[in-house]
């Protein structure tokens, strides 16, 4: 920053200077009124070479790892080791604090873990206890369970045996009570029969007694003809045979009636006794039904209980169980909290043993002494306070890694990259330039200026120096040059030979078949829709034509074209050549050289050389780079002061 303002510096002096100079020349002329030949203008020559461009900054030198020493613990500095400018390495004591309270502090917390430790060990020897009382009552109440269950289905297999004896008594006797039943109405049937046949019979009889007494009219009429020697003895002896089968079939049939008075005097006995053994039978197959039903009722009583007196059993077992666990977790927690105590009493007395440790401070890195803060005596403070980092006591850095720290604009951050080359120069070693590359680039900006106001946004960067040479110390300023751009071949043409004003650009899209009829720097005129016409040269022609595919330049002040999208035509020496061209008009910087084409006289502006559009790419502080328009040994006359001043204010009339 301090070499920007000293150049900033010269180039105002130069341009007074040369301002004081030009207006001195022109008094004396006008004085002595000379009427010579103006003198021969300077030329530069486009050439080819080495190319750099600079970011130039300022910085300080610092080593790249550097410790602020603090001390873990509080107390009296008894014994410094090290002096300043001492080498160190990483774990080298470098002071020793009194540690006389800590010890006592670092007893006292071993005492405490002792305790814990018991705490512990009673924890575990009363989780073994409870799990022994645990078991013996889980055992017990699961046989309770088991026996529970053994009566039951043991009852419940009984039961089904009685209450199945039960129902095969009921069967048996309604089988039995059918039987009778179906044996009444068998006998039913008999009687009915007996009586049909008893009337059968008594009908026989009396038709036999008519037979009978047809037989004895019969007989004793031919008896009595007998006698009379009326008939024969054969007649007699045939009525005779006819009474005796008459009287026969009476007798039979009287016995046929009573034979069927006794059968059924027999079935109506049989009805008797079967209508009397049915209603024994209905009784006892009753009696076996209420039996069935109170065996199944007191059986289904027995066995809720049984299965009450199960679950009573089962609920033991879980309400045992689930206790258990409750109380396996009680001994539990109380491990843990045991072994939670233990814990933090260890870790107390490992924080003990190393607030001990720490009573030396040791290097927390290799490299060298490069400031010692304390003194023997003096009383310091924690850096691991809750409050504060506490305060340094001494600063160990790597002077073999050295770095010059600087702050790039936001504008030139862009163009830095991790590993660029850079030339470092400090005030201590004046003519002396010293390698480095960029290592670090800060991801974030930071504001450089008051707040509240508006503020220089720059980004930290890291030049580390290559070698780091003994002679650099940190804290040395130094300036920093960072190459972002060096080729050894460029085509480049010093800045003053180059004019820059801005003018009018028209991106004119062109049918690619017409494009052959125009060349680059070709004068021709543009007409706006409303006919005023607009002279200009050709720039450049490309194939793309997303934008335009011919480039036209309008130089000066061009009063009624407007930038924007547009429709244009195309004159050429006078002549209309392309109509309703599409094209956009901008306003924009554009860079040209008075070049040298070997004619004597001066151009229609009375300027030596024509004027010729030229592209750049890089620029540094002396040159551009030339990309287009101009070749490797080409001439070009250098402005005048008055030709530069006239071109500038040109510019800014046209930004106005």
């Amino acid at each position: 920053m301090k070499n920007r303002k000293k150049w900033i510096i010269i180039g105002a002096i130069a341009v007074v200077v040369i301002a004081v100079g030009a207006i001195g020349a022109t008094r004396m002329n006008l004085s002595f009124g000379q009427n010579k030949k103006e003198a021969e203008e300077k030329q530069e020559v486009v050439r080819r070479g080495e190319f750099l461009v600079r970011v130039r900054e300022s910085g300080n030198l610092r080593s790249f790892l550097e410790v602020d020493v603090r001390s873990n613990v509080e107390g009296e500095i008894v014994e410094i080791f090290v002096d300043e400018a001492d080498p160190v390495k990483l774990g080298d004591p470098l002071l020793r604090i009194d540690e006389e309270q800590i010890l006592e502090q670092r007893k006292q917390a071993e005492a405490n873990r002792d305790a814990r430790k018991a705490q512990l060990q009673q924890a575990e020897l009363q989780i073994q206890i409870t799990e022994k009382q645990q078991e013996s009552s889980l055992a017990q109440a699961r046989n309770s369970v088991a026996v529970a269950q053994a009566t039951l289905d043991s009852f419940v297999a009984t039961t089904q045996q009685r209450i199945t004896e039960a129902e095969t008594r009921v069967a048996t006797t309604q089988i039995d009570l059918n039987r009778d039943r179906i044996g009444l109405k068998q006998a039913e049937i008999a009687l009915a029969q007996a009586k049909l046949m008893l009337d059968r019979a008594e009908t026989s009889v009396g038709s036999a007694k008519v037979t009978l007494e047809t037989a004895e009219a019969e007989y004793n009429r031919n008896k009595e003809l007998f006698d009379k020697k009326l008939v024969s003895q054969r007649t007699l002896e045939e009525s005779r045979t006819q009474l005796a089968g008459a009287r026969s079939q009476y007798d039979n049939a009287e016995k046929e009636v009573e034979s069927q008075k006794e059968t059924i005097k027999s079935q109506e006995e049989n009805i008797n006794v079967r209508t009397e053994a049915i209603q024994s039978s209905e009784s006892t197959v009753e009696l076996n039904k209420t039996n069935v039903e109170t065996l199944k009722e007191s059986e289904e009583a027995r066995k809720k209980q049984l299965e009450a007196e199960l679950e009573n059993a089962r609920t033991r077992l879980r309400q045992l169980e689930e206790t258990t666990e409750e109380e396996k977790e009680l001994t539990r927690h109380a491990k843990v909290g045991a072994e939670a105590s233990l814990l933090q009493a260890e870790s107390q007395l490992k924080s003990q043993q190393e607030r001990f440790d720490w009573t030396t401070v040791r290097a927390p890195m290799s490299g060298t002494i490069t400031r010692i803060i304390v003194e023997e005596g003096e009383i310091i403070t924690s850096g691991r306070s809750a409050f504060s980092r506490g305060e340094a006591i001494m600063r160990i850095a790597d002077l073999d890694q050295m770095i010059v720290r600087t702050q790039i604009n936001q504008v030139e951050i862009g163009k830095i990259d991790e590993g660029q080359r850079a030339e470092i120069t400090v005030d201590s070693y004046p003519g002396r330039v010293f390698l480095g590359r960029v290592s670090e680039i800060s991801p974030s900006a930071t504001p450089r200026g008051p707040q509240n106001q508006s503020s220089v946004i720059t980004f930290e960067v890291d030049v580390e120096v290559i070698g780091s040479p003994p002679e650099l110390l940190p804290g040395m300023s130094a300036d920093v040059d960072i190459i972002v751009f060096e080729e050894s071949d460029i085509l480049q043409l010093p800045i003053p030979a180059v004019l820059s004003p801005k003018v009018f650009t028209v991106k004119a899209k062109v049918d690619p078949a017409d494009l052959g009829q125009f060349q680059e720097g070709q004068e021709l005129k543009i007409r706006n829709p409303i006919g005023k016409e607009f002279t200009g040269r050709v720039g450049q022609k490309t194939s793309e034509e997303s934008r335009g595919n011919l480039e036209i330049l309008l130089e000066g002040e061009q009063k009624g074209l407007r930038t924007g999208p547009t429709q244009i035509s195309i004159v050429v020496s006078g002549q209309e050549v392309l109509r309703d061209i599409e094209a956009a008009v901008s306003s924009e910087r554009q860079y040209f050289v008075m070049l040298d084409t070997g004619e004597a006289s001066k151009n229609k502006d009375g300027k030596k050389g024509v004027k010729t559009h030229i592209t750049i790419g890089q620029r540094n502080n002396t040159h551009f780079q030339i990309t287009g328009g101009l070749k490797e040994g080409d001439r070009v006359f250098v402005p005048s002061m008055q030709e530069l001043a006239k071109e500038q204010g040109n510019t800014e009339e046209e930004e106005n």
